[in-house]
């Protein structure tokens, strides 16, 4: 097993990329949203998994679970992929790897913003020689959070040379989005983000939409369905 580069068939990354909707490289902002329970976490954190286990740095930001919670996220869904892959069944290797390539923060309490993010990645790299390929928050509050807080977060992202992910909620009562538009509270700030997804509810199954693809914004069914726990691809019938 090669610790440099593993790329499980099941991830949602991998499958982005196969779509034509990868990250979209260093200094841009992926969002990914959906109403409460449906999968946001989980799917941020198989993307940062996905990025571990392909030999890339993780910094993963909570806003709403201590370290604790986050870490067990990761080491269950690990656990989840090594029943489908068998070359990651050597957990006890694996997550010793994974623990060097990934730092958590959680900022709960309404105490994150871009400045302390900003501190965090400085003193990551000055005393760790951590430095970042991909940032995931989760979750951002776009009913609150400014255009320039969220300008702020992008211009972090192209300072450290990395893809940032944010997860955001959508609101079940809110009114549907416009034509050519972000939906909900993403609209004001929709120029700032360069690719977007929503999680949708489909039985006991999770379908994946795109909204946004750099400068298209339309809502295409990517035939995909993710399972509603872990949120990896669905085994094929």
């Amino acid at each position: 097993m090669s610790d440099q580069t593993i790329n499980p068939r099941r991830s949602p990354r991998a499958l982005l990329a196969k779509s034509g909707h990868p990250g979209a490289g260093p200094g841009t902002l992926t969002l990914v949203m959906a109403r409460a329970g449906v999968g946001k976490t989980a799917f941020l954190t198989s993307v940062g998994l996905d990025a571990l286990l392909a030999g890339q740095t993780v910094l993963h930001v909570s806003l709403e679970a201590n370290v604790e919670k986050v870490r067990d996220w990761y080491d269950d869904l690990l656990a989840e992929l090594a029943v489908r892959e068998p070359e990651l069944s050597r957990s006890a290797e694996l997550r010793l790897k994974l623990e060097r390539r990934r730092h958590i923060l959680g900022f709960l309490g309404g105490s994150f913003g871009a400045a302390k993010l900003e501190h965090a990645i400085g003193m990551l790299g000055e005393r760790m020689d951590f430095h970042p390929d991909l940032i995931l928050i989760d979750r951002v509050d776009l009913t609150h959070a400014t255009r320039d807080e969220i300008s702020a977060l992008k211009d972090i992202a192209t300072t450290a040379a990395c893809e940032l992910w944010a997860s955001a909620r959508l609101y079940r009562r809110a009114p549907a989005a416009r034509d050519g538009h972000l939906p909900g509270p993403a609209e004001p700030i929709e120029d700032l983000v360069d690719l977007a997804f929503k999680l949708e509810p489909e039985g006991d199954k999770i379908r994946l939409h795109a909204l946004k693809d750099n400068d298209v914004t339309a809502d295409e069914n990517l035939n995909v369905l993710l399972d509603p726990t872990s949120l990896l691809l669905v085994p094929e019938e």
